[in-house]
């Protein structure tokens, strides 16, 4: 669940096309991992911290890989 959440997040952010969005993102994922370290009462979960990152990576590219793919079906092809 955490991967589909960070991949929702990683589409959701390059839909702004803001590279600042896109950082703000990623700084608030690490963010959110260390403040669960700090206040939590039981052992935090760093394997889960990779996933999130993986899974935000893995939004972006698929984002990037579908507007590729957009670009590249749209134009229309000229046959003779």
């Amino acid at each position: 669940m955490i991967i589909l959440t960070a991949a929702a997040l990683g589409i959701s952010a390059g839909q702004m096309r803001s590279a600042g969005a896109i950082a703000l993102i990623a700084a608030l994922i690490g963010i959110s991992f260390a403040l669960a370290a700090v206040f939590s009462p039981g052992p935090v979960s760093f394997l889960a911290l990779l996933y999130a990152i993986l899974g935000y990576n893995g939004g972006l590219i698929l984002f990037v890989l579908g507007l590729y793919a957009h670009a590249r079906f749209r134009t229309p092809r000229v046959s003779y």
